[in-house]
């Protein structure tokens, strides 16, 4: 199999006509808003993302691995470097191009990639160097400017509340207003023998993953234990 082109850091065009979206995570994309310094510095993250992944798929033989296929018609799968015999993806979160975005069928994988993404998040590599895709402080003021867009962040649990079946981990002092975390009853044994005891996160820092949606405020709803962890240092 070979790779015609490059479309972004996690997509690209087959020989065979088909186009391939990564499973189990996501290139940065550029913000909606902010500065002008801000969105170069993302365009650059973007650019550099793109360039790994045809350095890596260009002119060279690939194998696929098919997952499914999504509402656009792409294929969802990975790749792998038959003649490095390398998975793709990894090497590219390693390298700071790629975060990890987990997903219920995929989780064994996505356990697998976070391995790399911490590394390459401690030695701020790649997109964790720069201020517009890094992780994101729980107390950011441009949280809800992110609302639509793939955003990890970390910060101090500061209150745990329970409303409607739902178990809530809120980062501010204003609930209503402040940046929080959802999880459904039902997800919490889940999350629990996983090794994340929502119910006793009070106090703890906390790195969270996925689609900053807003309700009043900023929130990331999260319902597989790959997507929250606990942060020590």
């Amino acid at each position: 199999m070979w790779v015609e082109r490059v479309v972004r850091g996690d997509e690209v065009v087959l020989v065979d006509g088909r186009r391939l979206r990564f499973a189990s995570v996501e290139a940065p994309r550029p913000p909606l808003a902010g500065d002008a310094a801000t969105r170069r510095a993302a365009v650059a993250v973007e650019t550099a993302a793109r360039a790994a992944l045809a350095d890596r798929v260009e002119g060279r033989e690939v194998a696929l691995t098919e997952i499914s296929t999504d509402r656009h018609g792409r294929v969802l799968g990975h790749l792998y470097d038959t003649e490095a015999g390398q998975w793709i993806e990894a090497g590219l979160v390693a390298d700071g191009h790629l975060v990890v975005s987990p997903s219920r069928g995929e989780r064994d994988c996505a356990a697998a990639l976070l391995v790399g993404e911490r590394a390459a998040v401690r030695a701020r590599r790649g997109l964790w160097g720069s201020a517009s895709s890094a992780v994101v402080p729980a107390t950011a003021a441009d949280l809800p400017a992110r609302t639509g867009r793939w955003t990890v962040v970390e910060g101090r649990v500061r209150s745990v509340g329970r409303s409607g079946g739902r178990i809530w981990l809120n980062f501010g002092e204003d609930f209503r207003r402040d940046f929080a975390v959802v999880m459904d009853d039902k997800d919490l044994e889940g999350l629990r023998a996983a090794g994340f005891d929502a119910t006793a996160a009070r106090g703890w820092t906390v790195r969270v993953r996925g689609v900053v949606v807003h309700r009043g405020g900023p929130r990331i709803v999260v319902d597989l234990p790959e997507a929250i962890e606990r942060v020590t240092r």
